[in-house]
């Protein structure tokens, strides 16, 4: 009799076991419906002009995915190249020619280095905009001699030459007007007063008022000498007149850009003045400091700076900087449960940039890295996020995000900047049971119970069968 009540008890313990673990962890793809609970827009504004869009293009509710697009702009207008007349105005004393330096290893003249600069920075200027038309001029002072007294002529307009006879931008005419000046021979002293008068004469062979005129200055010595004076002591005789020329033509409207090259801080000994002033001392009076100049732009620099100062920093003063982004890197983020529950695959490839193919799994991403995007510019790409074939339970019935989060750091003109969203599901799914799939807990909990009263009441029988087969 116990051997009959104990087999009955095992057989209900291996129902009981069996019901309570026959209900499946995962759902066939083939018996869910998937439907749209909500079709949001991500979007997100970084720097000035640059936009991030992240949207949905499909839900196929058939299929079961969602195809997602994103979308960076630069709404930026692309800027004209703008219309510009230039003037190297080059410095032939005799000390451009006579000090020597060391560029880079290589042992070169002053002036060597100066139109190796500049040659530099006329590549670049015509390569970079065809609007762009240059002129050469150089000043010292002249080497012709007065035949009644047998000195040299100076303080006249023989103290400057135009090598070009227009502005233009054919690279090869330019580059000779450079070697004529690396060969020619100038006097020994500096009329800057006089350069300038015939660089200004130079640019007022194009008369379009929407070209804007520079005259850049590269020396590395001030004016002693001007218009009808001769060798001076750095005095006010040569400073004065020079000056108001600066300032004449900045009134003009030219644009003025001075590079002086080496002016030391020592006194200069040949000056009259007492206490000496310093070469330097004496430079500030006539161009300003690189603070507050005299009209323009003013640099002092070293014989080290020279090709940076030409090449890059005035390079960019001539040159119109259209609005850049670089170095884009955006981050999608995806939830746990889509990482789990389905599969990502890219549907179109970036047409700017690199979209990695697969999702990285130690943070959930996947990562866009765009070097540069300019005006105007648009990238886009699209994955899709399909279910799987079979997935987990504890999805069902619940809304779905796509992604988590949106990370976006960029340069802007260069400077570094970061942006994000952490409040960005596009896209929510909701996936629902085509057929009544049992909960576990509520349906087992009924079966515990029927079985209980099962097993209670085969007990409580049981229990009269014994009582009575003891009487």
């Amino acid at each position: 009799m116990k051997k009959t009540i104990y087999g009955i008890f095992i057989a209900l313990f291996i129902v009981l076991f069996t019901c309570t673990s026959s209900f499946a962890a995962t759902v066939a793809k083939a018996d869910a419906t998937m439907t749209l609970v909500e079709d949001n827009t991500c979007n997100i504004i970084f720097g000035q002009y640059g936009e991030f869009e992240k949207k949905m293009i499909e839900c196929n509710t058939t299929e079961k995915y969602v195809d997602i697009q994103l979308t960076v702009r630069n709404n930026a207008e692309e800027l004209e190249d703008k219309k510009a007349d230039v003037v190297l105005l080059i410095d032939s004393s005799r000390s451009m020619s006579t000090n020597e330096v060391l560029i880079d290893g290589e042992k070169m003249t002053r002036k060597e280095a100066v139109l190796q600069s500049a040659q530099t920075l006329v590549d670049k200027l015509i390569s970079a905009n065809p609007n762009i038309k240059i002129g050469i001029v150089e000043f010292a002072t002249s080497t012709e001699t007065d035949p009644d007294t047998g000195y040299t002529i100076e303080g006249t307009d023989l103290d400057a030459k135009t090598i070009t006879s227009e502005l233009t931008n054919d690279p090869t005419t330019i580059t000779d007007a450079l070697n004529t000046v690396s060969e020619d021979v100038m006097g020994a002293r500096t009329n800057l007063e006089v350069g300038l008068d015939a660089a200004y004469a130079l640019l007022q062979t194009n008369d379009d008022p929407d070209t804007e005129k520079y005259i850049i200055t590269l020396t590395d010595a001030i004016p002693n000498t001007a218009r009808g004076v001769t060798m001076d002591t750095y005095s006010e005789a040569t400073q004065v007149p020079t000056r108001n020329k600066i300032l004449e033509l900045d009134k003009a409207g030219v644009n003025l850009i001075s590079m002086l090259i080496e002016l030391s801080d020592s006194e200069i000994e040949v000056s009259t003045e007492d206490p000496k002033p310093t070469y330097k001392e004496v430079a500030e009076k006539i161009f300003g400091t690189v603070t507050a100049p005299t009209a323009g732009e003013v640099y002092y620099v070293s014989d080290e700076e020279v090709e940076d100062t030409v090449t890059n920093q005035i390079y960019a003063s001539l040159i119109q900087e259209q609005y850049i982004l670089d170095n884009i890197v955006i981050k999608d983020y995806f939830p746990q449960n889509i990482i789990d529950n389905f599969t990502y695959a890219q549907l179109t490839k970036s047409n700017i940039g690199e979209v990695t193919a697969e999702v990285n799994t130690n943070d959930n991403s996947i990562t866009w890295t765009i070097p540069s995007l300019g005006p105007g510019e648009e990238a886009t790409f699209s994955y899709r996020i399909s279910l799987n074939d079979e997935f987990d339970e504890e999805i069902v019935g619940i809304n779905l995000p796509t992604n988590e989060n949106v990370e976006i750091t960029y340069d802007e003109n260069g400077t570094p900047g970061f942006e994000e969203n952490d409040d960005c599901p596009i896209i929510a799914l909701d996936v629902l049971p085509q057929v009544d799939i049992p909960n576990t807990g509520f349906y087992t909990g009924l079966y515990v119970a029927g079985i209980t009263s099962v097993i209670a009441i085969i007990g409580f029988a049981s229990y009269k069968l014994v009582k009575r087969n003891r009487f």
